[in-house]
């Protein structure tokens, strides 16, 4: 063997082993600190729409092309979520890099249609972080994404015209990959700055 084929051969087993090293890293399983990553089990959602507070349908298309964290409650609720809301908003404020934090997409969805229209919605993201989007559906519309993703709801009422009825709802956060699939969850308490390294991690590794 000449020398230019010894160069050749030692070349190519030197980008066979960095690409080897790069597959090996990126396979990897990750561990997050708060939260659970389903990696190769994320799963595709069922089709859904929604209505958004800006009056546009919220379907799977919507999720597509960015990385998306759902959140599911009511504006009524007295504690929860307005406490999860703003670790939200203090969460992506803390992800360092502006170019993930534009990768990141964070959905507020209401499971209470009745009392939260479009304009009760608008409101309340415009409180907590005005590039949240808000969002809600009839309860047949609503249960198909819900439903999918284990997120309870039950609403509790004294009487049909009873507005000031509670919503019991679970407190967790969904993760959707950038190809609108079911990718993880963040159970409660919800911790603003771990989550925020959790979310880094996840996109520069993905």
């Amino acid at each position: 063997m000449n020398k230019s084929s010894i160069v050749i051969v030692a070349l190519l087993a030197l980008v066979a082993g960095v690409l080897s090293s790069l597959y090996l890293s990126n396979s990897k399983p990750i561990k997050l600190e708060t939260g659970l990553w389903f990696g190769e089990q994320a799963r595709a959602l069922p089709a859904f729409a929604l209505l958004d507070h800006n009056q546009q349908i919220l379907d799977n298309n919507r999720l597509l092309g960015k990385w998306s964290l759902l959140f599911f409650g009511y504006t009524s609720c007295p504690d929860i979520c307005p406490l999860t809301m703003q670790t939200l908003s203090e969460m992506t404020a803390a992800i360092e890099k502006p170019q993930l934090r534009d990768r990141l997409q964070v959905y507020f969805i209401s499971v209470d249609p009745q009392r939260d229209q479009p304009e009760q919605l608008a409101s309340y993201m415009a409180y907590f972080n005005p590039a949240f989007i808000g969002a809600t559906a009839a309860p047949e519309q609503l249960n198909v994404l819900t439903g999918s993703l284990g997120i309870s709801h039950q609403t509790h009422k004294s009487a049909e015209d009873d507005l000031s009825y509670g919503v019991d709802h679970s407190s967790a956060i969904v993760l959707i990959n950038p190809a609108a699939e079911f990718a993880g969850l963040f159970s409660a308490p919800h911790e603003a700055i771990a989550m925020a390294r959790d979310m880094t991690l996840i996109m520069e590794r993905n």
